[in-house]
């Protein structure tokens, strides 16, 4: 396979953000809410051997700045708010010679509006889908989907490069930093009102998420972990086995969503010992 110079750009704001105080937590927060997804492609991309430019843009600077000029392929992910910034920025790169490819949330829900601007529009994602709009650009236009949930993401340790440059400042963490994290993907729920409403609920191995935690402990003592499970905890037990067996007293608090069908009172408790410092119900 050729190889190719790939852009990767999550687009975490749908507007410039101007004022000291607004730039001052983009900094520290908005970059927290970078997804695996975008890290993900990234990853892959660099693991076949291509030259990959990863960046987020949290409302301060220039977009299109955070990426060379000269590209073989953009990958854009965004939320819907930000969609019509992610329009003008595949103009801008298709115009510079680039495919352009968009995914997350909006080209989920939306991928016959995005294919307005964009070469190619993709909603699941594995590696191998990856791997094929880099080898034939021009060939993979139109809307993409490998066809299922897929578990195999790039570990922590190999999304490094990625999460310094979103999470970290000057290459080291910081008190508001937090390693983003999968436990499962999917939900068994079928709440049409849901981007995952008809996402198979996949589970990752008990062991990976073990390795996963004690690689984070044992290398970022005291930074938060966020878990982007669409619902987590859904087998509640053996997730908390996996948190319960690190060393005693939590290295590493974490974050999460689920529904409140997963919580009650015991597993509220379970929940704090463990380090759980936020909830958010969905």
């Amino acid at each position: 396979m050729r190889v190719r110079r790939v852009g990767v750009l999550e687009l975490l704001s749908s507007r410039r953000l101007r004022s000291p105080s607004e730039r001052a937590a983009a900094a520290m927060f908005i970059r927290q809410t970078a997804s695996i997804g975008p890290q993900a492609v990234s990853a892959w991309c660099r693991r076949a051997g291509h030259d990959v430019h990863y960046a987020v843009w949290d409302g301060t600077g220039e977009p299109h700045r955070r990426l060379p000029r000269d590209l073989d392929v953009v990958f854009i992910a965004c939320h819907s708010p930000a969609s019509h910034l992610a329009y003008a920025l595949a103009r801008l790169f298709r115009r510079r010679g680039a495919a352009t490819v968009i995914g997350g949330p909006h080209a989920t829900s939306f991928p016959g509006d995005c294919l307005r601007f964009f070469d190619t529009a993709v909603g699941r994602c594995d590696e191998a889908l990856t791997l094929r709009i880099l080898e034939d650009p021009d060939g993979s236009r139109g809307a993409l989907d490998c066809g299922a949930m897929t578990t195999a993401f790039p570990t922590v340790a190999e999304r490094l490069p990625e999460i310094r440059r979103s999470a970290f400042l000057w290459g080291r963490p910081h008190p508001a930093t937090v390693i983003p994290l999968l436990a499962s993907t999917g939900c068994p729920y079928t709440c049409d009102f849901c981007i995952d409403w008809d996402r198979d609920y996949l589970p990752l191995s008990d062991d990976a998420l073990e390795e996963e935690l004690s690689w984070i402990a044992g290398n970022w003592p005291g930074v938060k972990i966020g878990f982007h499970d669409p619902n987590f905890g859904v087998r509640f037990d053996p997730v908390m086995a996996a948190l319960e067996r690190q060393a005693p007293g939590p290295a590493n608090r974490y974050l999460m969503q689920c529904s409140l069908a997963v919580l009650n009172r015991e597993r509220m408790g379970r929940l704090r010992e463990t380090g759980c410092y936020y909830i958010a119900p969905s």
